[in-house]
């Protein structure tokens, strides 16, 4: 099963395809073992492809590339998410969802707090409502998604020096509110880890209104790295961007000082340097409605080398990769208790 699983899926663009009915098994992550069976999941019954297994990889990707893939693991049951679903009419897809859904909303589990997703939500993540820019929950739901593949990597033995931290860190940083982004420094913000576990630090912020900016931070040698989606004019540099930089590089590292990071680690306390990266920005006209996709794809390109546009043609690349990251959300998918619809 799993050679089968590690096979590569090649197709003309990231396809999407229904997954069929999920009731039978999805929400073994939240059931309790039963008192009258042992502690395996195991139950007769192979759980259905899973959509990074699926077409989601393009012709022109390297020959050998493998997309994401995740595997099912029991959790702690959320008391927001009802057990399981007798439903007959469970929606197949997102775009089934979005169009005539089961529920006026859902959840799922890439985040970590029950928060409703509607039809504006995934209107709005496929492109179809609000000009398609995406909100800071959007942002979040991808952050979460790719911590979740952090976390299976990591059952895998793989070294995941690195974390991606949601947009709001940024606000709490930026406010001066030292007990939550402690919390994230020092990993008690579950799935966030450790500074003291990673070598690498990102997170997603605002320049400006729908203007979202990727930022890197290397804490073994104290340089910040911003990846810009388009070649800002000095004017709007000095403006609006350079601000931002300082304040980061400033907060972050009392941050650092706040947590004992230097004492702790014996690194030596360094002054925050700052770049800017023009290696993946886009024309203008390309990134209308399309800033907060960009910036997910540059997450997960930076994290995991999976190809960012090979098509040339960024706009189609959006549209495609929008479906994607709504179909990675969608799969996590869990219905609210009656009572709460």
């Amino acid at each position: 099963m799993d050679n089968e699983r590690n096979k590569e899926v090649v197709s003309d663009e990231y396809n999407s395809q229904p997954v069929k009915k999920t009731s039978s098994w999805v929400f073994q992550k939240w059931r309790r073992p039963s008192k009258n069976v042992g502690s395996s999941t195991s139950s007769g019954h192979e759980p259905p492809p899973q959509p990074d297994q699926m077409a989601y990889t393009h012709a022109n990707q390297p020959t050998g590339f493998v997309p994401n893939r995740r595997s099912v693991h029991q959790q702690s049951v959320r008391k927001w998410a009802i057990l399981d679903d007798e439903s007959e009419n469970w929606s197949k897809n997102v775009e089934e969802f979005f169009v005539n859904g089961d529920s006026p909303f859902c959840y799922s589990g890439v985040f970590n707090t029950p928060l409703q997703l509607d039809r504006r939500f995934w209107g709005t993540l496929l492109g179809y409502t609000c000009n398609g820019y995406l909100t800071p929950e959007h942002i979040e739901g991808w952050v979460g998604r790719m911590m979740q593949w952090r976390r299976r990597q990591q059952q895998n033995e793989a070294s995941m020096r690195w974390s991606i931290l949601p947009p709001r860190f940024f606000d709490y940083l930026v406010d001066g509110n030292t007990k939550n982004t402690v919390n994230f420094a020092n990993g008690k913000s579950i799935p966030y880890p450790s500074f003291f576990d990673v070598d690498y630090v990102y997170f997603p912020f605002c320049v400006e209104p729908q203007e979202w900016l990727l930022v890197q931070l290397n804490l073994q040698t104290m340089n910040l790295v911003l990846y810009c989606s388009e070649i800002f004019s000095n004017e709007k540099y000095r403006r609006s961007v350079h601000p931002k930089l300082l304040k980061i590089s400033v907060y972050f590292a009392a941050l650092l000082v706040n947590i004992k990071y230097f004492k702790k680690t014996g690194a030596p306390e360094r002054v925050m340097g700052f770049e800017v990266n023009e290696d993946h920005v886009q024309s203008y006209n390309d990134l209308i409605g399309n800033r907060g996709v960009h910036v997910c794809m540059l997450m997960e390109f930076l994290v995991t080398g999976k190809p960012m546009n090979v098509t040339g043609d960024f706009q189609n690349w959006c549209v495609a990769y929008r479906r994607y990251m709504a179909d990675q959300m969608y799969f996590w998918r869990c219905l609210p208790r009656p009572g709460d619809v």
